[in-house]
C-alpha cells in the first residue's frame, strides 16, 4: 500500500509507480526501478517443472509477485495474485472489508 493526500494525488502520482511494480512486465530488478523501495519483494519464486520446459530436474525462477493494482480513495494497492484477475480479486476482498469498516 502506497498512501497519498488524496484520490487525485494518488492517481496522478502513483499510476505509473503501479504500473512499473505490478503486471506481467512488472521491473523486479531494482538496478531498473524507479520506485525502488522495497523492489525486492515484487517478486515471487516459483518452481517449474518439467512440462513447462525447465529441464529434466525442474528449476526456479523469479516473475512478479504483483500482477495488478487498485486505487482506492487515496491509496494505491498492489495485488498479489498469478493473473491480473486474481490479484484484483484479492484486492477487492480488502477493499470490501475496509468499506464494510467504514459502514459502521
Amino acid at each position: 500500500m502506497r498512501f497519498y493526500r488524496s484520490h487525485d494525488d494518488a492517481i496522478e502520482y502513483g499510476t505509473s509507480f503501479a504500473e512499473e511494480a505490478s503486471g506481467e512486465d512488472a521491473i523486479i530488478n531494482s538496478n531498473d526501478a524507479t520506485w525502488k523501495e522495497d523492489v525486492r519483494d515484487r517478486r515471487a519464486i516459483f518452481v517449474a517443472n518439467k512440462a513447462e520446459g525447465a529441464g529434466s530436474q525442474g528449476g526456479f525462477g523469479a516473475g512478479p509477485k504483483y500482477r495488478d493494482f487498485a486505487i482506492f480513495g487515496n491509496v494505491v494497492l498492489l495485488c498479489e495474485g498469478s493473473t491480473s484477475e486474481h490479484s484484483l480479486e484479492r484486492c477487492k476482498v480488502l477493499i470490501e472489508a475496509l468499506t464494510a469498516t467504514d459502514a459502521e
